[in-house]
């Protein structure tokens, strides 16, 4: 089957800020972040059930080299990116929808 990422608004708010904040650490790092992002849709795409569940129906899968985790949920052929969240923040701020 395949599958079509979906990246709901506030997530890509805070992809983009993770953005914006590696490239004020490194010039380039911020397009290593976007890539290693990527990477892991593509394994998404591949199998969405590769990662383990957050709170039943949401999964969550961490980045390798950043230390990101995406919150997401599959539905059909759709799978939706509710939050790409700094996993040394708050727990409390990351959203499931």
């Amino acid at each position: 089957m395949a599958y079509r990422i979906d990246i709901r608004p506030l997530a890509n708010i805070e992809i983009l800020e993770a953005y914006d904040w590696y490239e004020l650490q490194r010039e380039g790092l911020g397009t290593e972040f976007l890539d290693e992002l990527d990477i892991f849709y593509l394994t998404l795409e591949r199998n969405p059930d590769t990662y383990s569940f957050y709170q039943k129906p949401v999964r969550q899968g961490t980045l390798k080299r950043f230390p990101y985790t995406v919150v997401y949920e599959t539905f059909d052929e759709v799978i939706v990116i509710y939050s790409v969240f700094m996993y040394r923040q708050d727990p409390d701020k990351k959203r499931i929808a």
